[in-house]
């Protein structure tokens, strides 16, 4: 019920990362085999994850060090074991803190050792062909370290020796079984946590900073609370900002009035509506044959409803767009840090250190800073102020 049994590794996966699209074969994503990355784009938790207005799996989450992450799998995709070696994700240094928050939280803390296991596979781990040899060289059963007897005491030894192995068998399987449930269990928390409830502050939120476009989830914005900044994406001021039509909850009467606003479309029509108790969620599913069978005869008004239909399921689904008058830059190096403190909140991260700003954006980046979070919440980002 999680996931898409129907996926493959040539799926091409688009991914919004904090409002860049990133795009990539599903193979690429899964490569790291036991690793969260590979667990998020494997298809076994597609119905859980948040997606965006056009479907896309939406990432809150730095989209820089997200790309540098993709770029280097890409890479790895089509690198041999020596080459891998000297290849790691690389972003400028002043993002590299971001980077290495992705790389754990997505590969794992000792990242290195664990793709290189992942990828080329780890000698601790490969059966060892002695051990599983039950044949000795004579082609018998060894059994307790020494040859049996010959006749019936050697058939009494060979039939013990083989039970003995299918019971180890079976023992192996039982902690296999066991070792992946745990492992399915840890997923799903992950999954879970990560991508967070179904509650109103999961929204995405896109915005518009000064030309350049970012996105983030409404929870992150409201992590230090009573900030400007959390209070102008509360609930009542994002219910006015996504003022957009909740046509999923329109019952059978407001999808007939929606009906009979449509120009041109006769007045009797939106009463087949109510006739066949068509709800908003039914509404966004009716094609043209749909309409046929509600009882529709006219091509020209099936033709009407039809297009009158599409255009309201884009009206539902357009991304609420607030914009922010401030610089990119700065209002960038602010929500960085917010997600860390979200993932912090949330046991997914260590404590975030404090932004680094090129010495050129640092009076601006405090001005920004200081008209969000005023007074001493501001502390959350620049740090403890100054003593005199």
């Amino acid at each position: 019920a999680n996931g898409d049994v129907d996926v493959s590794d040539d799926d091409l996966i688009e991914i919004n990362a904090g409002g860049k699209i990133i795009a990539a074969r599903r193979g690429v994503l899964c490569q790291l085999k036991g690793t969260k990355l590979e667990a998020l784009f494997s298809g076994r938790w597609e119905q859980k994850l948040q997606r965006d207005s056009s479907g896309r799996i939406f990432l809150d989450v730095n989209p820089k060090a997200f790309q540098a992450i993709v770029d280097w799998l890409n890479v790895l995709a089509i690198s041999t074991e020596e080459e891998h070696k000297k290849r790691m994700p690389t972003v400028s240094e002043e993002y590299n803190h971001l980077l290495k928050h992705q790389m754990a939280l997505f590969v794992g803390g000792d990242f290195e050792t664990k793709t290189m296991n992942c990828l080329f596979g780890s000698n601790s781990n490969l059966p060892n062909a002695a051990n599983n040899n039950s044949a000795s060289k004579g082609g018998g059963f060894s059994f307790g370290g020494k040859q049996p007897r010959e006749g019936g005491s050697r058939m009494v030894a060979e039939i013990i020796g083989a039970i003995k192995e299918k019971w180890g068998t079976l023992k192996e399987l039982e902690a296999d079984i066991s070792s992946l449930e745990e492992s399915f269990l840890k997923e799903e928390q992950f999954i879970e946590t990560f991508v967070g409830g179904e509650g109103e502050t999961s929204d995405i939120v896109t915005l518009n900073v000064s030309g350049t476009i970012m996105a983030t989830q409404r929870a992150t914005l409201q992590v230090i609370e009573d900030s400007v900044l959390a209070q102008q994406f509360d609930n009542t001021k994002w219910t006015e900002q996504s003022n957009r039509p909740n046509v999923m909850e329109w019952t059978p009467d407001e999808v007939a009035q929606w009906v009979n606003s449509i120009n041109d479309v006769p007045e009797e029509v939106s009463q087949l509506f109510i006739e066949n108790e068509i709800r908003g969620s039914e509404l966004f599913a009716l094609d043209k044959e749909g309409l046929k069978m509600l009882g529709v005869k006219r091509v020209g008004t099936i033709c009407l409803l039809s297009d009158a239909i599409c255009a309201l399921k884009r009206e539902a689904n357009k991304d609420a767009v607030t914009l922010i008058e401030h610089s990119p830059y700065c209002f960038g190096k602010i929500l960085d840090h917010l997600r860390l403190k979200r993932l912090h909140s949330i046991n997914l991260a260590e404590e975030p250190s404090l932004p680094t700003v090129c010495e050129s954006q640092k009076k601006r980046f405090e001005k920004v800073v200081k008209y969000y979070f005023p007074g001493a919440s501001s502390s959350f980002i620049l740090g403890p102020p100054l003593e005199p």
